[in-house]
């Protein structure tokens, strides 16, 4: 996931992890995964890979995002790791930026599953089918961006409670200069299109940025403009939805999850992170049971 890229390459209005003007050139799709990282140190329980079984394409097992355990029976991680974009939308938009993973699976042929509590994605901790999935009502895949929020936000809730410490979430969204540190088990090869996923959990350090370094991107409000380490270090296919955690006192807070960048190849260009603790409020009524204002109905999967 974290590895240097030693190339530049131009802006592209693909993205990740997945206005707005209308141009005909096509898009390409760049997605935060972590290149440049090293491996993930310390009590990282919370981490989450989000998964899924497709089997009526034959697929099973497959890592597609990340994600963090913020209560004991639910993960949050970005909405466009679990829902189909439009289609027919302007070329150069912030819609063009977001991309999941490699496979053209539709979101209802996939049962999601998390695993918790292991730095290996393909072993160890506990894998917990998701039985529901609430996007946050504001969510449209960044149509009307800047000017409307993106809110690339979603809480998955688990079969049942996991044994695991959950993370803390942030008191208030990260400010330019603060140190965080990016997790996920992304690509980490700099061309950002090996499909051989590392195994094990990476990180990254970084800083965020004045969100002028991302207007590019359309960052919008309740975002945070995230660093690229040597002008070639960050995120890639596999780490969207993935955290971007502070440790104020050692101890570690939520900070965001991955959303999107502008460039073709991972680290390249800054990333926009959703700043997960400006939707504390959707968080904690999501997990209450209480429907967010102008939400539709929860999400359901396959049991």
């Amino acid at each position: 996931m974290l590895r240097k890229i030693a190339k530049s390459a131009a802006l592209v209005v693909g993205l990740v992890m997945a206005g707005l003007i209308a141009v005909c050139a096509p898009a390409v799709a760049a997605q935060p995964s972590l290149v440049g990282g090293t491996g993930a140190t310390g009590d990282t329980g919370w981490m989450a890979s989000l998964q899924y079984d497709a089997p009526d394409y034959g697929v099973y097992g497959h890592h597609t995002c990340g994600g963090a355990l913020v209560f004991r029976g639910w993960v949050a991680s970005a909405a466009h790791c679990v829902t189909d974009p439009p289609t027919g939308v302007a070329r150069k938009t912030a819609v063009n930026r977001f991309v999941t993973d490699s496979l053209d699976i539709p979101t209802a042929a996939k049962q999601f599953y998390v695993r918790v509590d292991s730095k290996d994605r393909t072993v160890g901790g506990q894998r917990v089918k998701v039985v529901q999935i609430v996007a946050h009502p504001g969510w449209k895949w960044g149509q009307g961006a800047p000017t409307d929020e993106v809110d690339d936000q979603s809480m998955l809730k688990l079969e049942h409670n996991v044994d695991v410490q959950p993370i803390q979430l942030a008191a208030r969204g990260a400010r330019p200069g603060e140190k965080l540190r990016l997790y996920g088990w992304g690509m980490d090869d700099p061309s950002g299109a090996d499909p051989d996923l590392p195994r094990r959990l990476q990180q990254l350090d970084v800083k965020a940025l004045s969100p002028a370094k991302c207007v590019d991107i359309f960052i919008s409000a309740k975002e945070t403009c995230v660093s690229n380490p040597n002008g070639t270090d960050g995120p890639a296919p596999g780490d969207s939805g993935g955290p971007a955690v502070a440790f104020p006192n050692g101890v570690p807070q939520l900070e965001g999850a991955a959303s999107r960048s502008a460039s073709e190849y991972p680290g390249v260009t800054p990333t926009v992170y959703t700043s997960t603790p400006d939707f504390r409020t959707f968080i904690y009524d999501t997990a209450r049971g209480v429907p967010a204002q102008g939400a539709a109905s929860p999400l359901s999967y396959m049991s």
